[in-house]
């Protein structure tokens, strides 16, 4: 779901306000969170990621304000709050003290200041508890932001990739199997690199275009997402990376290793042509994987979130 009111970002900080009512609405939204099984993570309130970037961009001094940390203010009232507008809101915040101030920066360090107060609190521990709950949502989603980030930069780079190495695994066992002629099929390798720039292109002029395509009809959509889940599943990403690092070793081998004329050089190509109508496959089954480690390896270190995300965040 969509961050709740009383989960904002003010001026690049990231404001939590609490209450009763509040607490009792975490508590609800999280029960059975931790018995839920889904490794990328569950993120129930989600922020806009645009918002979310300038708040990474803070943190890493690429915005004016420059804040060096991302910043979680959390305060809390005993009385249920009406909803309010964000003038009222940030006017009142002036005249309350945060309760709880956490400071994470993106190489993974944690501070944080806690009001003493707070502790000697009836409900401290359920404040606590809240406010830990939603300093993980917000790394999470800080890494998911990333991910989404990065592939949606790499996506027509991904599809272009995914035509060429389709063609080029393709190419020439259909021509060779439906003993297609030079005239039909011409030059398997003007075919290989002419589908890259054809893709790209194509993605260019779709995103150039003034109106949003209509959306598939939901029964496509569906199965499409149910593909991709197969695709994406931990079993064949093992089997993808099996697949890869044979057709890599069966390479090396033929080219570097073997001698010409070995009799293991020829179970070698069976097994590599075997392999390689897959490649495509186990390339789209890595994809996601693939984002994944980007996104990590860009939030664990803040020079890549400066030097691949400045131009876009500023």
């Amino acid at each position: 779901m969509a961050a709740p009111e009383w989960l904002a970002i003010v001026e690049e900080e990231i404001i939590v306000r609490l209450n009763p009512k509040v607490l009792a609405q975490i508590e609800e939204d999280t029960s059975g969170f931790s018995d839920r099984h889904n490794r990328h993570g569950d993120i129930i309130y989600k922020f806009n990621s645009q918002e979310l970037l300038q708040v990474l961009a803070s943190s890493v001094g690429i915005t004016p304000s420059s804040q060096g940390a991302i910043t979680i203010w959390t305060y809390y009232n005993d009385l249920a709050d009406k909803p309010r507008n964000l003038a009222k809101t940030q006017l009142s915040e002036t005249k309350q003290s945060p309760i709880l101030r956490t400071l994470m920066n993106v190489d993974g360090d944690l501070s944080q200041k806690i009001c003493q107060d707070i502790l000697q609190h009836p409900l401290g521990d359920r404040i606590l508890k809240a406010h830990s709950f939603i300093v993980g949502q917000i790394s999470r989603q800080l890494i998911t932001a990333i991910e989404d980030y990065v592939e949606a930069k790499l996506r027509p780079f991904a599809i272009a990739t995914i035509s060429m190495v389709t063609v080029l695994t393709w190419c020439e066992p259909l021509r060779q199997h439906f003993q297609l002629s030079n005239t039909f099929i011409g030059n398997c390798w003007g075919i290989i690199i002419a589908a890259p720039m054809i893709m790209l292109i194509i993605w260019w002029l779709i995103s150039k275009l003034p109106f949003q395509l209509p959306d598939l009809p939901k029964s496509l959509s569906d199965i499409g997402k149910w593909l991709v889940s197969i695709l994406e599943s931990r079993f064949l990403q093992i089997v993808a990376v099996v697949i890869i690092s044979i057709l890599i070793s069966s390479w090396l081998a033929v080219n570097f290793a073997l001698p010409a004329k070995s009799p293991l050089k020829y179970s070698i190509d069976s097994i590599q042509n075997f392999a390689e109508p897959y490649l495509p496959i186990a390339i789209i089954s890595l994809r996601k994987l693939i984002v994944s480690v980007l996104g990590k390896v860009f939030f664990r270190y803040s020079f890549f979130v400066k030097l691949i995300f400045g131009r876009f965040i500023k």
